[in-house]
């Protein structure tokens, strides 16, 4: 159990400092809402710079925290092996997906990418449950011209590490869980959701200590 994502960033974080070598050559993006702050705390362990990557759930209105894939906002997806992309209603799902990661894009970075071209890119999370917004962010990452994408988590169901191995070079979990029912929030005594305030605030704090990567 991590006390709080505070925590969760700090270990994780010291796990990093020696794993990555070329720093100079290094980014970390976290997915945001819950990412910001296990990116920040691993940004100050390992003097990484750290910016966002946006990735945004694709789902059915009806369920909309049943997540079936993922989309960037690029119109880069992901959809479960059980999804057709040929159905109209998964096709009207990626697009609403699409939309609203643009959205996020220009409400957190002002429509601005990151640039990560010839760069170690590190995808920071929370933790993953089906690892779709994981794999969505290192796809997205590849297309952009990283020269390595590394996925960095505090907490992972293992049978998660095989699926997102497909696209990540590396994958990093600090905490394996072999569990059939995985939530991640059960590994967090606080696991409040994370408010654009509170990502403000740490946008602000890696910026005025020069750990926001522009």
């Amino acid at each position: 159990m991590f006390d709080d994502r505070e925590e969760a960033g700090k270990l994780l974080g010291e796990e990093l400092k020696n794993f990555i070598k070329d720093k100079e050559n290094a980014v970390i993006l976290a997915i945001p809402r819950g990412g910001v702050p296990v990116a920040y705390w691993v940004s100050k362990k390992t003097g990484i710079p750290f910016g966002m990557v946006v990735a945004k759930k694709v789902a059915f209105p009806e369920d909309p925290e049943a997540a079936i894939g993922a989309a960037a906002p690029d119109g880069t997806f992901v959809l479960s092996d059980y999804i057709s992309e040929s159905s109209p209603r998964v096709s009207t799902a990626i697009e609403k997906a699409v939309q609203e990661a643009r959205e996020k894009l220009n409400k957190y970075l002002s429509g601005k990418e990151p640039d990560v071209e010839d760069k170690t890119v590190i995808i920071i999370d929370d933790g993953i449950a089906t690892g779709y917004t994981a794999i969505v962010a290192g796809m997205y990452a590849k297309k952009k011209g990283a020269r390595k994408v590394i996925l960095a988590v505090p907490v992972c169901p293992s049978d998660s590490i095989n699926k997102v191995k497909k696209i990540f070079d590396e994958v990093i979990c600090y905490h394996k869980v072999d569990s059939i029912f995985f939530a991640v929030g059960a590994y967090y005594r606080d696991f409040h959701q994370v408010s654009d305030e509170e990502l403000l605030y740490y946008l602000n704090k890696a910026k005025e200590e020069g750990l926001l990567y522009l």
